[in-house]
């Protein structure tokens, strides 16, 4: 049975993580942009960064934690084993958002203070 929590927990994981990634990267342009309004070149890049580490980071810590899946002998074990991956997924995603606006709010700063 592990190869289906594999696959599951694998499509699953995936598919919460790409919807995330093309939220935040389709609202978080005009966030951004509105940070770097003369830029816009600059405010895309930085978008694009982002996307691609939240790819990255994710979707490589998915594969990782693959190699600590319990042994699943019934439905209610490979229920709760990827409840227990994804709600853990979903906390990282939380928390590189919350490390992605501070980052984007600090370059802001950063920036303003080079153009004074």
């Amino acid at each position: 049975m592990i190869t289906e929590t594999y696959l599951i927990y694998l499509i699953l994981a995936s598919l919460i993580i790409v919807y995330v990634g093309n939220e935040c990267y389709k609202n978080g342009r005009v966030y951004i942009t509105n940070y770097f309004p003369n830029d816009e070149k600059f405010a895309n890049g930085i978008n694009n960064v982002l996307r691609t580490a939240y790819y990255f980071m994710n979707l490589g810590l998915v594969v990782w934690t693959l190699k600590s899946l319990r042994n699943i002998n019934t439905y209610q074990e490979l229920i709760l084993e990827i409840a227990n991956r994804l709600s853990f997924i979903l906390f990282i995603i939380a928390f590189l958002h919350a490390i992605n606006l501070v980052t984007i709010y600090k370059s802001h700063s950063l920036f303003k203070q080079k153009k004074s």
